[in-house]
């Protein structure tokens, strides 16, 4: 078997946390090969992660999104690509449960983008396609051989299917254009640099922080885990040796239950486990155990070379050393996670209604005059607990209520704010809320405090929540620095609505 030679290599998605490893690898490694990143620098994405490759004249990072045909096409033209790494996805689970269209848009429109622009220009000699372990689907408990590469695909969430459906088109595009694909499928993967949306530099930040460590549901559901740099290594192998029309599983068999994740992580930090560990509600069809039979990989040449221990001991020593690398991630560190916040540059993604189109039509206008203020509020909030149109008075009569964290706009402080910003000439666009967020339960706990000592009130569970909530738009944070770097009285949310909306109407 020849080993394969690329010249100039784009990386999708490279400021993210395994592509980065990845991107490193490579530039440190091949000073020949030329290697052009292209991440548009989503929530989970950090330049930071590429500064060991940003000084080297092999390295060119492009700001983009792989959804652009024509940036995509422009960048294998000019850059002269004949190698792709495709990792460019979103890939929480929890996220995909209440977001699922962006993982629909992101992983199988995006990867299409790609392959058309290969079928295109005609020069590509390897696209290695990044997938995952979960299209898999649930391995039997049971089962002492794990998911070879011609198992059966059968996805159980919205993330994995349209991880899927992506490898179907790889497949596709191979089988009808001769395109040259590769697909790898991969156990979990922890490390420095990775956000803390996934469970071990969660687990890490919150015990750095001393604050209990969430499971969802008994914690007896088995992943596998192996360190980036072996992963890294894993890719750089096959790169170089991997068989064009193939599928490699990057995994391991060593298994360990969450709950004994979280045990591991508790002894590193020398707490008890029986007070440090929350069970929480599980997440919906929260698969039991996912098991890869890595052998085929291991035939190439490939093996793990960090045990669990030393590589769990490096990830928390990095953490400690870098506890601000990805800013505020409180949002992440929830049991049940968000997607973080959103500032002025976002453009207007949701285009679920005719409300939220004809707005983000009306914004795209009123750019082109330069004497305009627009203000985006969110949940608009009052003292007036009497008008049916007030959030507050809304979710207070539902027979049931989602319970997720948003930001929103308490107009008692923020229409004074308004009138002031109107006086200094402000312009642009500014998000017009109170910094931080708020969940349902934590308005309606408020509410049952000043308000109503009797009143009681149910959640969805998270199976009907899942069905409920289908918009980006439901849980939302925007980024309420930049206003309140203008207005440093401005009060935190849960401050303001206790001020303004609580107290005023407080049952004495």
């Amino acid at each position: 078997m020849a080993n394969y030679t690329p010249k100039n290599i784009l990386i999708t998605g490279a400021a993210g946390f395994i592509a980065s490893h990845v991107a490193n690898r490579l530039v440190r490694s091949y000073p020949e090969y030329k290697i052009v990143v292209l991440d548009k620098l989503d929530y989970c994405s950090n330049l930071k992660n590429l500064i060991p490759s940003q000084s080297c004249p092999n390295f060119k990072f492009v700001k983009g999104d792989i959804g652009s045909a024509d940036l995509v096409n422009y960048l294998l033209i000019t850059e002269s690509i004949d190698t792709i790494m495709h990792f460019a996805a979103q890939t929480h689970v929890d996220n995909s449960f209440g977001n699922s269209f962006e993982f629909t848009k992101n992983n199988i429109y995006g990867t299409h983008v790609l392959l058309e622009a290969c079928k295109v220009t005609g020069q590509i000699r390897r696209f290695i396609h990044v997938s995952t372990d979960e299209v898999y689907g649930e391995t039997e408990e049971d089962a002492v051989v794990g998911n070879h590469e011609a198992s059966q695909l059968l996805p159980t969430n919205p993330y994995s299917a349209t991880k899927a459906g992506a490898e179907m088109l790889v497949m596709a595009y191979g089988r009808s254009y001769g395109l040259p694909v590769i697909t790898t499928r991969g156990n979990n993967v922890y490390g420095p640099n990775q956000f803390p949306e996934k469970l071990i530099p969660k687990f890490i930040l919150l015990a750095m922080r001393g604050k209990p460590l969430p499971i969802h549901g008994d914690g007896s559901n088995v992943r596998s885990y192996l360190y980036c740099e072996d992963v890294a290594e894993a890719f750089e192998c096959i790169l170089h040796r991997g068989e064009v029309g193939h599928v490699y599983n990057i995994g391991t068999k060593k298994e360990r239950r969450v709950i004994d994740v979280a045990k591991d992580i508790c002894k590193l930090f020398n707490m008890d486990p029986e007070t440090s560990i929350k069970f929480v509600e599980n997440r919906p069809f929260n698969d039991q155990r996912y098991f890869l039979d890595d052998q085929k990989l291991k035939d190439l040449g490939w093996s793990e070379r960090t045990i669990w221990e030393e590589g769990l001991k490096k990830t928390m020593e990095w953490y400690i050393n870098n506890p601000d690398w990805w800013g505020d991630v409180s949002g992440a560190l929830l049991p049940h996670p968000r997607m973080l916040m959103m500032p002025e540059e976002d453009k207007p993604n949701f285009t679920g209604s005719f409300y939220s189109k004809t707005k983000a039509m009306v914004e795209e206008l009123l750019k082109e005059y330069d004497n305009v203020c627009t203000l985006r509020v969110r949940m608009p909030i009052s003292s007036d607990l009497n008008n049916p149109r007030n959030f507050i008075t809304k979710i207070s009569r539902y027979n049931k209520v989602v319970n997720i964290p948003n930001s929103m706009t308490i107009l008692e402080e923020l229409l004074p704010i308004s009138i002031e910003m109107a006086k200094r000439n402000l312009r642009g666009i500014w998000n017009f809320t109170n910094p931080g967020v708020v969940s349902h339960n934590e308005i309606l706990e408020m509410y049952k405090a000043y308000i109503d000592p009797d009143f009681k009130w149910a959640n969805f569970t998270l199976e009907e929540q899942a069905k409920v909530i289908v918009a980006p738009r439901s849980n939302n944070e925007m980024d309420a620095t930049k206003l309140k770097s203008e207005f440093p009285e401005l009060l935190p949310i849960k401050e303001s609505l206790i001020k303004y909306v609580f107290e005023p109407n407080k049952m004495t």
